[in-house]
């Protein structure tokens, strides 16, 4: 079943089927008498050259994250005591790769003109209310978040590291990201999301290398509750998270 397709109740619908909720509990989109809109979205990724994270300089061969779905908010917060229901909602889950810088596809956003002030999303991972445990979507890396894979070097030192982060919600029901500002009015004109992902770098930056290669090491398993796994997860959704973007389109 295609959403766009879809009558605005069916559509509403069809949000808290997603989310596993009942409608009147959930964060989807419902009707405002304001015109609806439906306008593309693709991620954007800043590739990084040479990361510094202290004394150690890594080089990614590989970086990928599943992002979505998103719920864009009138409210300030998106969080689902504040904004019961969407002005906008992104369904569809997609895995890019931060090391493309050409646009990737992310979906159509389907919604209603107005301000958008917040968006709640995950990343491929989901605990509808429905679900007595997180379940990773088919489009994340592996059964992950984010998968990472490179090479630190520090002098001659050289470290080979993997990292698979699983970026849960905190508890059954919510979003993984139940909140961040963003800022937009979508009208009549037409119009795109950018969701840009300028982040890879300052995740691995906070990052302790020097623990990583203790005892001489030379190649790491970055594995889940060890430091640096927490640390990723911890930037993922609270310190450095994806810039949305709205503009015209070309």
């Amino acid at each position: 079943m295609n959403a766009p397709n879809l009558a605005p109740a069916a559509r509403r619908l069809l949000a808290a089927v997603l989310l596993g909720s009942p409608a009147s509990s959930v964060i989807a989109c419902a009707g405002t008498g304001q015109p609806e809109v439906t306008y593309a979205a693709h991620a954007e990724a800043d590739v990084p050259g040479e990361i510094a994270a202290g004394a150690w300089t890594i080089a990614l061969d590989e970086a990928t994250v599943a992002f979505g779905p998103a719920y864009f908010c009138a409210a300030d917060s998106g969080a689902s005591t504040l904004c019961e229901t969407a002005i906008a909602e992104l369904t569809t889950i997609t895995r890019v790769n931060l090391l493309d810088p050409a646009p990737q596809p992310l979906g159509q956003v389907h919604g209603f003109e107005g301000e958008i002030r917040s968006v709640s999303f995950n990343y491929g991972i989901h605990w509808f209310s429905t679900e007595s445990s997180p379940a990773p979507a088919p489009e994340a890396p592996g059964v992950s978040s984010v998968h990472l894979r490179g090479r630190a070097t520090r002098g001659a030192e050289a470290l080979d590291f993997e990292a698979d982060v699983d970026v849960v919600p905190q508890r059954q029901g919510l979003l993984a990201v139940p909140s961040l500002a963003v800022a937009a009015n979508v009208g009549a004109a037409p119009v795109r999301l950018a969701v840009r992902f300028d982040v890879v770098d300052e995740w691995l930056a906070s990052v302790d290398f020097d623990a990583l290669a203790e005892g001489g090491a030379t190649s790491v398993a970055i594995a889940p509750g060890s430091p640096a796994h927490q640390r990723l997860r911890y930037d993922m959704i609270a310190v450095h998270r994806p810039q949305f973007l709205w503009s015209a389109p070309p």
